[in-house]
């Protein structure tokens, strides 16, 4: 997929890796960067897969996720744009750890292994980014298991509508609409239950006015407090 080195600037600037690097550093890392194209229901790699590098999502939407020892599938993310994807290929040689999956028609760049490395060695700033940004996914993912701990599935699922929205959709005072539909098995994967109960906590929280429904798109109403706690106000 050819895509301009101005445009691959662009996404790659969108990324937390790459962002607020030199022009020149920019420039470089762009015109090594290959673009792909992941038709809806493609997968990119699957766990268990051999590393080939690191993928910056540029446009649509993917899934990333695992399969649990009993063979149910578990949706760990669905990423924004700008997210990367198999980072962990930089810091470990370890085949990969996720399947990410498009979720309809998305447009990637790829930067292999070796070329990563060599500019991780070339450039500390980029280095720098990496740390900070492993730093922040270990704090998300320590952040998750207390709310799994310690939330009641209601509280959980409101928060992952709220994620979702913040990623997807639009925000103001009156209302999180999340801009797309995200099925209630998509959400039970996101949270690591059943289709079911996800069902009956969409339910209640519309009988409690917590949220509504527009067209099969969930919006969140009054979402203040959820966003002020999800941003961590």
């Amino acid at each position: 997929m050819n895509i301009a080195d101005k445009q691959k600037r662009k996404y790659l600037s969108s990324c937390p890796l790459f962002s607020d690097l030199k022009k020149d550093v920019a420039e470089r890392i762009a015109g090594r960067a290959r673009g792909v194209f992941l038709p809806r229901g493609q997968v990119l790699f699957h766990e268990g897969d051999p590393s080939d590098g690191l993928y910056v999502l540029c446009t649509g939407l993917v899934r990333v996720s695992i399969v649990n020892t009993d063979g149910d599938v578990l949706t760990l993310a669905v990423p924004e744009h700008g997210a990367p994807l198999g980072e962990m290929t930089l810091v470990s040689p370890d085949p990969r750890s996720a399947t990410v999956t498009a979720l309809e028609d998305s447009s990637l760049l790829h930067l292999e292994t070796g070329t990563m490395v060599a500019l991780l060695a070339e450039e500390p700033a980029l280095a720098a980014h990496l740390i900070q940004f492993l730093s922040q996914r270990l704090r998300e993912s320590n952040e998750t298991l207390q709310n799994f701990a310690f939330e009641n599935l209601s509280q959980r699922l409101l928060q992952k509508l709220a994620e979702l929205g913040l990623k997807h959709g639009t925000l103001n005072e009156e209302v999180l609409d999340l801009g797309r539909k995200f099925s209630q098995s998509a959400l039970a994967e996101m949270l690591g239950v059943t289709r079911e109960a996800i069902n009956k906590q969409l339910k209640l929280l519309q009988d409690q006015s917590k949220i509504t429904m527009r067209k099969g798109i969930i919006q969140i109403a009054s979402p203040a407090d959820i966003v002020k706690k999800k941003l961590g106000h």
